[in-house]
């Protein structure tokens, strides 16, 4: 009964999305002899054999010859198997708008039947009666291959209908299942050691009275297997990840035979590395095994000779490829503030009472401004160009902390307001989460050493004698948002406690007692904070604020009600614990927490684009496009922050108080444009980029508020950044849990600004089509990733203006070129994030040496790195670069639109020169 609700729930849910209305479809077609990364199976006579191409099955002569392209429409296809009769191909498919069903395709007829309603359902294989599918179901809903992730049970399902049988409990690290010449079903399971990057592939044979017992075991990531057909042995595709989270860190990656019932494996030949391993086939006599490797496919003889492991012949083909897809939705052009003119912020961040309640510090173009609230305008609180945030007054009202951020260097400074004196207590780190004792005698903090995202410590510095004091450690994505409990003896904060889940902590401060869990914090869930009389919890749930009456149980989802739902990003209690105070864009509001109306705080305050002096450069070369090189000296005036002209000065007129530079025959560029950065508000300082020749950025995911206020200053003062051009918080399944959600964040992030949505891997295929049919609603391009083939199809097909990333540990071939070509579809590389920075640094170290460089960059950038690649070995990184250029030069010369970005966050090094690194390596 539970499992038929469970199935009318899917279906009315995969209905809703059907409603989503589609955009258009383009046909595309091309032809091509090139398959990237493609899924093979042979047919039981030999004859034929089907493979995937672009989320497309195709069926081709063994020998060789034209394919033909067998299913069709805006649908990702994949993991091809044929029937034991061979008049039948079992496939994997998004067609019914999930992220993953086996379907069944009728060879004769082209008659395609679904055959699963499991979201997640993947690697299927038939029974030897050909009257059923066992497959693998990933408990998550969404298929994924990554070492150690996405745990799954083995399931059979028949074809006449039925429910289908769970054949394996509990969830594990499933990776194939597959029948034995005597009709036996077999499993593989990957286990880790620890946290060792050592793997051990066990292989497991169920009975028919459905007891499970080992059949092998051997070292490695074994994933695909599948069982010879003569029965003496297995054949394996098997690679060994290293301690590293980059996807071409393997020793190697081989296909591999392995004898039953014992004896040592031998390797057949080494492929191509992926994150998934693609379906590779055995004949049914045994004698040849076809798999896809290298941008072919291959016929490999068998049994192998071990002295020959490299006996293998390309099977040549052409296909003419035809695919429906969205066309992108293009940018619109950026509307800038005009040079002297007023505007309000755009966002409005931290808005912080004053213990007596009579004036508002909030944070707007990174500073920050004190707003009385019986009237007048907001005023800035302190002089210069360094960025302010995270204020937080003591309970005596007398001091305010905030941390400062001058060119990358923060501080925690804490100022005193009847003194007028400003203390710094921590410099140096990353600093967040600031918050007072009750005596105002300690003030609580977060700090990290770079390059460090998530590990840091909660210290808690004594403003009497200046002692600092670790209290905590904290190694999560959760916000730790530490704070003392109202009577000074406990600290609150949060931890993660499995990836998808946090507690909120009580800890005693007294001999250091036993946390005490006070709520529970799902996906999606975070910032929690405790009133300061200790009666109330706030938290942060999506965008919106949730609250709850603290009591002697730990508090559960349910214990929450929905206090606001905006700015849950943005909050704090007031003073007397009495409301929520929060900001949403350029608005403040203070909520009553017993309930009733909120009530707004208007902000008085005007922001000024300053009119910059008239300034003409001579003897300046500029880059003259169509002649491919710099001209004759010449003259350029710059008036009003624009380009008035360029040439000879006889007859024109100059304006008043024009400064007037001589260059010296120097070189002009137009500026630059780093595509893809995270400019997290920790990090490097903005000039950096400007110092580099970098004139405008796209943030392809951060902190909205955030990014605002970067354009806020951007556009506002005279101060050195770049213009900002952003998505906002990425969408992925932090923020989205079904379609409301979907059309809700993307409306709101319309609202905020977002010049453009970005999706992350982590949301499902069937929320991110409903997040583009809204962006496009809203005129709103979409950036995807491309991290793999999958996310490379997909993106086309849903028409996503550009795709990020090349971690993709092989090469990208014809096939997927033409169709990034044809769909004019942009493809960010971002070489310098992953092993370009590193292999750059280690074969030219005098770069440390830049005196640039070394002015905008700290000296532990030495032995940082780019943070993570000292741990793959030089072969990997090496061969791994020399794939990916390889790809990008085939792109250039398909006519493939590529970005240059180069994926730096903030806190992370070289940001601005590695967009220069980024250059040479397209060159």
């Amino acid at each position: 009964m539970r499992s038929s609700i469970i199935r009318l729930y899917l279906s009315f849910f995969l209905i809703l999305l059907a409603t989503i209305p589609v955009a258009a479809l383009r046909t595309i077609e091309f032809e091509t002899t090139e398959v990237t990364a493609a899924d093979v199976t042979v047919s039981p006579d030999g004859q034929w054999l089907i493979f995937t191409m672009l989320g497309h099955l195709f069926r081709l002569p063994v020998e060789g010859g034209t394919a033909e392209q067998l299913t069709f429409g805006p649908y990702y296809d994949s993991d091809p198997v044929f029937s034991p009769y061979g008049h039948r191909v079992a496939f994997v498919s998004d067609r019914d708008g999930s992220d993953g069903n086996v379907f069944v395709l009728e060879l004769a007829t082209g008659q395609i039947t679904q055959v699963t309603h499991d979201p997640g359902a993947s690697r299927p294989t038939w029974t030897p009666d050909g009257q059923a599918i066992v497959y693998l179901l990933f408990s998550s809903g969404v298929r994924s291959y990554w070492p150690g992730s996405s745990m799954a049970s083995v399931r059979r399902v028949g074809l006449n209908g039925g429910e289908p049988e769970t054949v394996s409990a509990p969830a594990r690290l499933f990776r194939s299942a597959f029948y034995l010449p005597d009709g036996r079903l077999v499993w593989t399971v990957v286990e880790r050691e620890g946290d060792s990057p050592h793997w051990t592939t066990r292989i497991e044979v169920l009975s028919p009275d459905g007891a499970v017992s080992p059949l092998r075991a051997l070292a490695g990531y074994v994933d695909r297997v599948v069982a010879s057909p003569v029965g003496d042995g297995l054949y394996g595709r098997r690679f060994f990840p290293l301690h590293t989270w980059y996807p071409a860190a393997r020793a190697i990656e081989e296909l591999i035979f392995i004898p039953l019932p014992e004896g040592g494996e031998r390797q057949i030949v080494p492929v191509s590395a992926w994150w998934w391993s693609p379906r590779f086939a055995v004949a049914a006599d045994n004698k040849a095994l076809y798999v896809g490797h290298a941008g072919r496919l291959w016929k490999i003889p068998l049994p192998a000779d071990a002295h020959e492991p490299f006996s293998r012949q390309p099977i040549r083909f052409s296909a003419k490829v035809r695919l429906e897809v969205q066309d992108p939705v293009a940018p619109t052009k950026p509307v800038f503030t005009a040079v002297g003119s007023f505007a309000p912020p755009h966002t409005v961040i931290d808005p912080t009472l004053l213990p007596n309640g009579e004036s508002l510090i909030f944070g707007a173009a990174g500073y920050l401004w004190e707003q009385r609230l019986a009237g007048g305008s907001a005023q800035r609180l302190f002089e210069g160009s360094a960025f302010e945030y995270e204020p937080a007054f003591s309970p005596d009202g007398r001091q305010l902390a905030f941390v400062r951020n001058e060119h990358g260097k923060q501080e925690v400074r804490v100022f005193n307001f009847a003194s007028r004196q400003m203390r710094t207590l921590a410099s140096g780190l990353r600093y967040g989460s600031l918050s007072w004792s009750p005596d105002s005698q300690r003030l609580v903090f977060v700090e990290r050493v770079p390059p460090a995202r998530w590990e840091g410590r909660v210290v808690a510095v004594n403003l009497g004698n200046g002692q600092a004091e670790i209290l905590a450690e904290t190694a999560s994505r959760w916000w730790a948002r530490p704070h003392f409990s109202s009577d000074g003896h406990s600290l609150y904060f949060a931890k993660e406690n499995t990836p998808d889940t946090g507690i909120f902590y009580r800890v005693p401060l007294a001999e250091k007692g036993k946390p005490e869990p006070i709520a529970e914090l799902s996906l999606g869930q975070g910032r929690a904070v405790v009133s300061a009389d200790g009666q109330w919890l706030a938290i942060l749930t999506g965008m919106e604020i949730w609250i709850a009456p603290l009591g002697e149980k730990p508090l559960k989802k349910q214990d929450f009600r929905r206090l606001s739902p905006e700015g849950g990003d943005n909050f704090r209690f007031t003073p007397d614990s009495s409301a929520v105070i929060y900001s949403a864009g350029n608005r403040v509001w203070r909520h009553p927490v017993a309930g009733g109306e909120r009530e707004e705080i208007p902000i008085q305050l005007e922001l000024k684009r300053p009119i910059p002096t008239p300034v003409l450069l001579r003897r300046l070369r500029v880059l003259d496009f169509p002649f491919g090189d710099f001209g004759e000296e010449t003259s350029l005036l710059i008036d009003e922050g624009r380009i008035r002209w360029i040439g000879s000065e006889r007859g024109r007129s100059l304006p008043r108080e024009t400064v007037i530079i001589d260059t010296g025959g120097r070189f002009a560029i137009p500026g630059l444009f780093d595509l893809h950065v995270h400019a997290a508000r920790e990090g490097v300082g903005q000039d950096a980029f400007l110092a580099y020749g970098i004139t405008s950025v796209r943030d392809v995911g951060g902190w909205l508020a955030w990014l605002n206020a970067l354009a806020d200053r951007s556009e506002t003062t005279s101060e050195p950044l770049p213009r900002y051009f952003f998505s906002g918080d990425l969408l992925d399944d932090w923020w989205i849990h079904n379609v409301d959600d979907a059309r809700t964040y993307v409306r709101h992030w319309k609202e905020l600004g977002a010049h453009f949505i970005k999706v992350y891997p982590s949301l499902p295929w069937s929320l991110q089509r409903a997040v583009n049919a809204e962006a496009r609603r809203m005129g709103l391009p979409v950036v995807g990733h491309g991290a793999t083939l999958e996310e490379v199809t997909k993106g086309v097909i849903l028409g996503y203006w550009s795709l990020e990333h090349h971690n993709l540990p092989g090469r990208l071939y014809d096939d997927v070129l033409q169709m990034l070509a044809a769909a004019g579809t942009r493809w960010d590389p971002t070489l310098v994030t992953t092993k370009g920075a590193e292999l750059m640094l280690r074969d030219h170290p005098e770069r440390f040496l830049d005196a640039k460089l070394r002015a905008f960059f700290p000296e532990g950038c030495r032995s940082v790195g780019t943070g993570g690649m000292r741990a793959v070995g030089e072969k990997v990184l090496r061969g791994a670069l020399t794939e990916e250029l390889a790809s990008i030069r085939a792109a250039h010369r398909r006519g493939v639109k590529l970005l240059a970005g180069t994926d730096i966050f903030g806190d992370r090094c070289f940001p601005a020169v590695s967009l220069h690194w980024e250059l040479e390596y397209f060159v």
